[in-house]
């Protein structure tokens, strides 16, 4: 029966508001009297009633296209009644790390070689949910054996990321091997400290991206270049922003370039403007400093001096 003026039922966490009901008003704020009751305030009228529609109605965009299913997307997915949306698949992305100097990080090594950072680097940066990692392969540092890894990696992915062998010197064999491929190179070289070399092009069916092969320049362009290039070709619409911070301490540098040097966040200034620290000086092949940086600044190519407290842009690492 629809309740009436004065009168009131009990009800349960969830259950249906009675017909004729206007408020809920909560036990504990319930004095009982036999079948009487008291409250000690005059309810407001829709107290404690969720309404249908009231937070997602009929019709209306839960989630735009190009989001990334995270664990908040999923959320409103389950709340709008979304047992199953559709998704894009992963992107594809096959990594080809060259260079015969290169050894498993740990193993035994010549006096001339390097542990491989790249490829364990890279590897759990790619490490993600819209991405598959088709290969992880060490190249053979000749124009024709790379000519048929390329090949290869280019016929199963949609992205191939190459690290070393795109700078100028006669073992540089990757865009020699990519020319007799057919392939196209949109840039190759951008006036950036560190990671000058980076190239972006086409490989047959695939794209490409050159990434420099000492590791912080490596990171660098990933950071830069890399994540806008998964963005798009994910069809994803979320950005990497940018804020503006001030430095700890002051910079001097030779001008010619930009640079963008990893960066750490310790804190606000008396003007609640965000603090951040750095190294001296950047090293593309150091990357001691990069578990504890939150992100890179960018120091403009014309600038030789900055002093403390200087108004720098930041742009945090991206989450993978």
């Amino acid at each position: 029966m629809p309740l009436v003026d004065l009168q009131a039922a009990q009800i349960f966490t969830g259950a249906k508001v009675p017909e004729g009901a206007d408020v809920v008003v909560m036990q504990e704020e319930v004095k009982r009297m036999g079948k009487t009751i008291s409250v000690a305030t005059r309810p407001t009228p829709g107290l404690n009633i969720r309404r249908a529609g009231s937070e997602m109605a009929a019709g209306v965009t839960v989630l735009e296209k190009g989001r990334r299913l995270d664990a908040r997307a999923i959320a409103a997915c389950a709340a709008a009644g979304a047992g199953s949306v559709t998704v894009r698949r992963r992107l594809r992305v096959a990594l080809l790390v060259t260079g015969n100097e290169i050894r498993t990080a740990g193993a035994l090594r010549a006096e001339a070689q390097i542990w491989d950072v790249n490829t364990p680097m890279l590897t759990g940066i790619l490490t993600q949910p819209q991405i598959d990692i088709v290969a992880v392969e060490q190249g053979i540092d000749s124009r024709d054996g790379l000519f048929l890894q390329i090949a290869e990696l280019a016929a199963n992915a949609d992205l191939v990321i190459t690290t070393g062998g795109i700078s100028v010197g006669e073992e540089d064999h990757i865009k020699p091997a990519l020319s007799d491929l057919g392939g196209e190179i949109h840039f190759s070289g951008v006036a950036i400290k560190p990671g000058k070399p980076v190239s972006f092009g086409r490989i047959r069916g695939a794209w490409w991206l050159g990434l420099p092969g000492n590791p912080l320049s490596a990171f660098v362009t990933w950071q830069l270049f890399g994540t806008a290039i998964v963005v798009r070709l994910t069809g994803e619409t979320e950005r990497v922003t940018r804020r503006h911070v001030v430095t700890g301490a002051a910079i001097s540098r030779k001008p010619g370039r930009c640079e963008l040097r990893p960066a750490t966040c310790v804190g606000f200034d008396g003007q609640g403007r965000e603090v951040v620290t750095f190294d001296a000086e950047t090293h593309s092949g150091h990357v001691r400093g990069l578990p504890e940086a939150d992100g890179l600044i960018f120091l403009s190519a014309d600038c030789d001096f900055l002093p403390e407290g200087a108004l720098v842009e930041f742009q945090p690492f991206c989450r993978n």
